[in-house]
């Protein structure tokens, strides 16, 4: 780790501020001896929403603030300020003077302190804006949208060289492995002046850099080579005997890279738990470690009762722990998630979709002068990949960075943006699958950019719940047969759904699919004989036969069904059943199974053959 890395989680003060604008010229919150008797303590990480009842539905601008000490040997060092993430716009202040914004509400972000820190007390306040009407990436709110700094702080100063941008690839090497180790070396200049390095600095940095070495260790082994001269991380470590890391077998090796001077003392360090394994497109299949790999996965919108959008060690444990049950070994994440997370899925075995929020954005399809065609937009969601991949890179699990989800890409500005978008992501991180989640087969160009296409559709649940059934509760169907009363069963008719998936694979037959959502509401506790809809029947019902109905296809190569928990969903129209509540999961809010649990588990844990393939 760092020479020096303090921990700034814990205890904050608190306050929401409900007149913004007033208080940006009458306020000074931001200010050390601002007044904060009547502030409340809360936890960091943390969302307001869970401070106090009061704040339950606020959106709006709260104010963050604590104290730290700095040892007096060390302002004067190098130091950055970590946040591992803040919903939406962050605005920091240190000792008084802004130091940094940040924009994007699940992506981790650094702000350079260097020389801002001062012997023994300091002041750091963060003002944290959720207001939807500001918000870019997501234009829709499809999930609640939590305020606060949801994800860790910390403060990291070091006084010399270190490491930076490490990456970790497994590559194949005969019968075993080669680990590939690359990266920088971060001389401490500021942020902004690498690029405006002149000859001479370039000479100093190169000179300072001589005699300083990389060392890559892993349980006995460990293997040392000097840095190049310009400062750059590359080496190839043989590990031989080395078990393919799966979900069904995670294995993780230790590996710590370490920077030393000429006298072999540690100047940086970054401890890792890394996972050997191979990821390809190939033949319209996705394979891992060689071999086609069936994706039995899951989607995943985070929230908990207790902690909302803070992701706890506890509730990622109890969540994964029950979509292994299931049988999944993937699951499909709508944002950026936490660094734990990821760990975790490389510790437990699930492969991890994420994605940038860019998500159901639906301009005309012959608008112009839209967001896809807006550079500040297109900045923002590059910028948020950027920081998602510089998470998840050297995690095992991660295996698919998504583009995108349920916008319209039949608009003509839109594949320009998602061009740039994906190669983005290209350019970071070249050895992940890309792809994207359309809606009801609007493919447009996405299906040319993107290796394996992801496709949502709620057939058998919103063409009936937007034709007016089921949004109020309803009797049973009951009919008299023969003198006896017999229960007539909501039908499930999924003609429209096999349609759309033929008119998607005429167009490019041996394109491989993900069926990215599908399923229905259903409200924990409702059983219905007669399988009305809003019942935990129909839900499960309905689940066990898009599962078979995918089995009649080989070009699908994956199943996703929405969701694994319900959730708090502000997008719901209040009606009979919908309260604030997406009622789609498996669990419960509480993660009490439901019947559709179960249906899943069958599917994935008990396969049966495809019998049909519908375009001979």
């Amino acid at each position: 780790m760092p020479a020096h890395h303090l921990d700034l989680n814990g205890t904050w003060d608190f306050v929401a501020d409900l007149d913004p604008k007033y208080h940006a010229i009458h306020g000074g919150f931001h200010k050390p001896d601002a007044n904060r008797r009547h502030w409340q303590k809360v936890p960091v990480p943390g969302v307001w929403q869970k401070y106090g009842e009061r704040y339950d539905i606020y959106e709006g601008v709260c104010w963050f603030a604590r104290e730290f000490q700095v040892p007096s040997s060390m302002p004067g060092s190098r130091a950055r300020l970590r946040f591992g993430a803040v919903n939406y716009l962050a605005n920091v202040y240190l000792n008084g003077e802004k130091v940094g914004s940040h924009e994007g509400g699940y992506t981790e972000f650094v702000l350079d302190v260097t020389g801002k820190l001062k012997p023994g007390t300091n002041h750091l306040a963060v003002q944290v804006d959720n207001r939807s009407l500001i918000t870019k990436w997501p234009p829709c709110l499809g999930y609640f949208n939590y305020g606060g700094i949801h994800r860790g702080v910390s403060l990291e100063i070091a006084d010399g060289p270190a490491l930076a941008e490490v990456r970790l690839e497994a590559v194949p090497a005969g019968a075993g492995w080669e680990l590939a180790v690359s990266g920088r070396l971060d001389s401490f200049e500021s942020v902004d002046s690498h690029d405006s390095m002149d000859s001479s600095d370039s000479r100093k940095s190169t000179e300072s850099n001589r005699g300083l070495l990389l060392r890559i260790s892993s349980a006995g082994l460990s293997w040392e080579e000097p840095l190049s001269a310009g400062g750059t991380l590359a080496a190839r470590v043989p590990f031989f005997d080395t078990p393919a890391w799966s979900p069904e077998r995670p294995h993780l090796v230790p590996v710590t890279v370490e920077l030393l001077d000429a006298a072999r003392a540690v100047l940086d360090r970054r401890e890792f738990q890394f996972g050997f394994r191979t990821l390809a497109m190939r033949e319209g299949k996705v394979q891992l470690n060689g071999r086609p790999y069936p994706l039995k996965g899951v989607c995943y919108v985070y929230d908990s009762e207790t902690s909302g959008l803070v992701m706890t060690p506890e509730q990622i444990e109890t969540d994964l722990r029950l979509m292994k049950e299931v049988g999944c070994n993937a699951v499909r994440c709508h944002y950026p998630m936490d660094d734990a997370f990821y760990a975790a899925c490389d510790r437990l075995g699930l492969l991890v979709w994420i994605e940038p929020p860019v998500y159901c954005y639906h301009p005309g399809d012959q608008e112009t002068g839209t967001r896809f065609a807006d550079p500040e937009w297109l900045a923002l969601a590059q910028k948020m990949a950027r920081e998602m991949i510089v998470v998840a890179r050297n995690h095992p699990s991660v295996a698919i960075y998504s583009i995108g989800n349920e916008c319209n890409t039949a608009n003509p500005e839109a594949e320009a943006f998602f061009r740039k978008l994906a190669a983005t992501i290209r350019e970071t991180d070249p050895t992940r699958l890309i792809s994207y989640a359309a809606l009801y087969g609007i493919v447009g160009p996405i299906a040319d950019i993107v290796d394996v296409l992801g496709i949502n559709s709620y057939w058998g649940w919103y063409d009936k719940i937007w034709g007016g059934k089921g949004l109020a509760p309803e009797e049973g169907q009951r009919s008299e047969v023969g003198g006896q009363r017999s229960v007539q069963q909501e039908p499930i008719d999924l003609t429209p759904m096999r349609r759309m998936i033929d008119e998607v694979l005429a167009r490019k037959r041996n394109m491989a699919l993900l069926l990215t959502e599908f399923g229905a509401d259903s409200v924990p506790g409702n059983y219905s004989a007669s399988r009305d809809m809003w019942s935990e029947n129909y839900h499960a019902d309905l689940l066990r036969e898009i599962l078979a109905l995918a089995k009649d296809y080989p070009q699908i190569v994956g199943t996703f069904p929405f969701c694994f928990t319900d959730y708090r969903d502000p997008s719901k129209v209040h009606n009979g059943y919908w309260n604030e509540l997406n009622l789609k999961g498996l669990v419960d809010y509480r993660r009490n199974k439901k019947l559709a649990f179960g249906a899943v588990k069958s599917s994935y844990l008990n396969p049966e053959p495809r019998t049909l393939d519908p375009l001979p």
